[in-house]
Protein backbone atom coordinates (compact mmCIF):
# COMPACT_ATOMS: atom_id res chain seq x y z
CA UNK A 1 0.00 0.00 0.00
CA UNK A 2 1.52 3.61 -1.14
CA UNK A 3 1.38 6.01 1.51
CA UNK A 4 1.66 9.65 1.82
CA UNK A 5 1.53 12.60 5.01
CA UNK A 6 0.25 15.21 3.39
CA UNK A 7 1.12 18.86 5.06
CA UNK A 8 -1.75 20.95 4.47
CA UNK A 9 0.27 24.37 3.75
CA UNK A 10 -1.78 26.31 1.07
CA UNK A 11 -3.72 28.48 3.53
CA UNK A 12 -4.09 32.23 3.40
CA UNK A 13 -2.68 32.60 7.37
CA UNK A 14 -4.78 35.59 7.61
CA UNK A 15 -5.55 35.35 11.17
CA UNK A 16 -1.84 35.11 11.57
CA UNK A 17 -0.96 37.88 9.36
CA UNK A 18 1.94 35.81 7.50
CA UNK A 19 2.43 32.58 6.14
CA UNK A 20 2.56 30.00 8.95
CA UNK A 21 4.66 27.43 7.14
CA UNK A 22 7.18 29.84 6.86
CA UNK A 23 7.06 30.44 11.23
CA UNK A 24 10.48 29.55 12.68
CA UNK A 25 10.35 27.75 15.96
CA UNK A 26 13.42 26.16 17.36
CA UNK A 27 15.60 27.46 14.29
CA UNK A 28 13.04 25.65 11.89
CA UNK A 29 10.30 26.52 9.53
CA UNK A 30 6.57 24.53 10.83
CA UNK A 31 7.10 23.20 7.60
CA UNK A 32 10.33 21.48 7.74
CA UNK A 33 9.27 20.55 11.35
CA UNK A 34 6.53 18.49 10.14
CA UNK A 35 8.04 17.01 7.39
CA UNK A 36 11.08 16.15 9.88
CA UNK A 37 8.21 14.71 11.67
CA UNK A 38 6.25 12.73 9.31
CA UNK A 39 9.07 11.68 7.41
CA UNK A 40 10.07 8.42 9.36
CA UNK A 41 6.45 7.12 9.32
CA UNK A 42 5.28 6.96 6.07
CA UNK A 43 6.00 5.74 2.26
CA UNK A 44 6.34 10.12 1.21
CA UNK A 45 5.51 13.65 2.34
CA UNK A 46 3.64 15.81 0.46
CA UNK A 47 3.48 19.60 0.90
CA UNK A 48 0.12 20.74 -0.65
CA UNK A 49 -0.21 24.02 -2.02
CA UNK A 50 -2.55 26.28 -3.41
CA UNK A 51 -0.71 27.58 -6.39
CA UNK A 52 2.94 25.84 -7.38
CA UNK A 53 6.20 27.11 -5.96
CA UNK A 54 4.82 29.03 -2.86
CA UNK A 55 7.83 28.43 -1.28
CA UNK A 56 10.94 26.20 -1.02
CA UNK A 57 10.50 22.91 -0.31
CA UNK A 58 11.81 20.54 2.71
CA UNK A 59 14.19 18.60 0.55
CA UNK A 60 12.89 14.75 0.34
CA UNK A 61 9.44 16.41 0.09
CA UNK A 62 6.72 16.67 -3.46
CA UNK A 63 4.71 20.04 -3.99
CA UNK A 64 1.38 18.94 -4.58
CA UNK A 65 -0.29 21.86 -5.84
CA UNK A 66 -4.41 21.87 -6.04
CA UNK A 67 -6.25 20.72 -9.13
CA UNK A 68 -9.41 22.83 -7.28
CA UNK A 69 -7.27 25.91 -6.11
CA UNK A 70 -8.78 28.23 -3.63
CA UNK A 71 -11.09 25.28 -2.04
CA UNK A 72 -9.45 24.36 1.25
CA UNK A 73 -7.78 21.32 2.60
CA UNK A 74 -10.39 19.16 0.72
CA UNK A 75 -8.74 20.41 -2.37
CA UNK A 76 -5.54 19.19 -0.97
CA UNK A 77 -6.47 15.64 0.15
CA UNK A 78 -8.31 15.26 -3.25
CA UNK A 79 -4.78 16.33 -5.26
CA UNK A 80 -2.85 13.81 -2.93
CA UNK A 81 -5.68 11.11 -3.43
CA UNK A 82 -5.22 11.89 -6.98
CA UNK A 83 -1.26 11.75 -7.32
CA UNK A 84 -2.53 7.72 -6.82
CA UNK A 85 -1.78 7.19 -2.72
CA UNK A 86 -3.99 4.50 -1.74
CA UNK A 87 -4.10 6.08 1.76
CA UNK A 88 -2.87 9.87 3.18
CA UNK A 89 -2.36 11.47 6.67
CA UNK A 90 -3.41 14.48 6.47
CA UNK A 91 -1.48 17.31 8.36
CA UNK A 92 -1.94 20.67 9.16
CA UNK A 93 1.32 22.50 8.80
CA UNK A 94 0.48 24.79 11.93
CA UNK A 95 0.42 21.81 14.45
CA UNK A 96 3.87 22.55 15.76
CA UNK A 97 3.80 19.60 18.82
CA UNK A 98 2.27 17.36 16.17
CA UNK A 99 3.48 13.60 16.22
CA UNK A 100 4.53 11.31 13.68
CA UNK A 101 3.93 8.10 15.52
CA UNK A 102 0.62 9.08 16.23
CA UNK A 103 -0.33 9.83 13.14
CA UNK A 104 0.85 6.09 12.00
CA UNK A 105 -1.23 4.91 14.32
CA UNK A 106 -4.58 7.29 13.22
CA UNK A 107 -3.50 5.85 9.31
CA UNK A 108 -3.19 2.13 11.07
CA UNK A 109 -6.33 2.48 12.52
CA UNK A 110 -7.93 3.47 9.26
CA UNK A 111 -8.58 -0.45 8.43
CA UNK A 112 -11.06 -0.85 6.02
CA UNK A 113 -12.63 2.13 6.77
CA UNK A 114 -12.87 5.32 4.00
CA UNK A 115 -11.22 8.04 6.73
CA UNK A 116 -9.98 8.02 10.62
CA UNK A 117 -10.71 11.03 12.37
CA UNK A 118 -10.34 12.21 16.00
CA UNK A 119 -13.56 13.62 17.73
CA UNK A 120 -13.41 15.44 21.09
CA UNK A 121 -16.55 16.06 22.20
CA UNK A 122 -18.71 17.75 19.12
CA UNK A 123 -15.19 18.79 17.41
CA UNK A 124 -13.60 16.56 15.08
CA UNK A 125 -9.89 17.08 13.80
CA UNK A 126 -9.88 16.63 9.97
CA UNK A 127 -6.77 18.30 9.31
CA UNK A 128 -5.18 15.26 11.73
CA UNK A 129 -6.70 12.29 9.65
CA UNK A 130 -6.53 9.33 7.53
CA UNK A 131 -8.08 9.24 4.78
CA UNK A 132 -8.66 6.04 1.91
CA UNK A 133 -8.81 6.11 -1.91
CA UNK A 134 -12.47 5.42 -1.78
CA UNK A 135 -12.86 9.04 -0.45
CA UNK A 136 -11.85 10.37 -4.27
CA UNK A 137 -14.84 10.33 -6.51
CA UNK A 138 -17.01 11.69 -3.54
CA UNK A 139 -14.59 14.56 -2.90
CA UNK A 140 -14.18 15.23 -6.85
CA UNK A 141 -17.99 15.39 -7.28
CA UNK A 142 -18.19 18.08 -3.58
CA UNK A 143 -15.41 20.16 -5.38
CA UNK A 144 -17.14 19.91 -8.85
CA UNK A 145 -20.16 21.31 -6.81
CA UNK A 146 -18.44 23.97 -4.97
CA UNK A 147 -19.02 21.93 -1.28
CA UNK A 148 -16.04 22.23 -0.04
CA UNK A 149 -16.36 20.98 4.15
CA UNK A 150 -14.48 18.02 5.53
CA UNK A 151 -17.53 17.36 7.38
CA UNK A 152 -19.65 17.00 4.85
CA UNK A 153 -17.56 14.47 3.67
CA UNK A 154 -17.31 12.43 6.21
CA UNK A 155 -20.95 11.99 6.47
CA UNK A 156 -20.86 10.52 3.32
CA UNK A 157 -18.17 8.33 3.79
CA UNK A 158 -17.74 5.14 6.04
CA UNK A 159 -15.53 7.34 8.59
CA UNK A 160 -14.31 5.91 11.99
CA UNK A 161 -14.09 8.31 14.34
CA UNK A 162 -11.81 8.12 17.25
CA UNK A 163 -11.68 9.32 20.98
CA UNK A 164 -8.45 10.06 22.94
CA UNK A 165 -9.13 6.73 24.77
CA UNK A 166 -8.09 5.19 21.28
CA UNK A 167 -4.84 6.63 21.12
CA UNK A 168 -3.41 5.70 24.81
CA UNK A 169 -0.19 7.15 25.77
CA UNK A 170 -0.41 10.11 23.31
CA UNK A 171 -1.13 13.69 24.47
CA UNK A 172 -3.48 14.70 21.91
CA UNK A 173 -4.29 17.86 23.50
CA UNK A 174 -0.75 19.34 22.84
CA UNK A 175 -0.51 16.81 19.58
CA UNK A 176 -3.44 19.15 18.13
CA UNK A 177 -2.48 22.53 19.50
CA UNK A 178 -2.49 24.53 17.11
CA UNK A 179 -1.13 28.22 16.03
CA UNK A 180 -3.60 30.41 14.16
CA UNK A 181 -2.59 34.00 16.02
CA UNK A 182 0.36 35.72 16.92
CA UNK A 183 -0.31 35.38 20.56
CA UNK A 184 -0.69 31.63 19.83
CA UNK A 185 2.67 31.92 18.28
CA UNK A 186 4.40 33.92 21.32
CA UNK A 187 2.56 31.41 23.96
CA UNK A 188 4.75 28.60 22.13
CA UNK A 189 7.88 30.72 21.90
CA UNK A 190 7.88 31.80 25.29
CA UNK A 191 6.61 29.10 27.17
CA UNK A 192 5.69 29.77 30.65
Amino acid sequence: MKTAAVILSGGMSRRMGSDKSMLVLDGRTFLQRAADTYAPFFDKICVSVNEKGRFPLPEGTDELADIFPGQGPLAGLHAALSAGYDSVFMAAVDLPFASGEAAAEVLRMLGGHDACVIRRGEKFEPAFAAYGRNCLPVIEKMLENGDNKVGILLRQVNTRWLSEADLPGFDIEKILSNVNHPEDFEKIKTPV
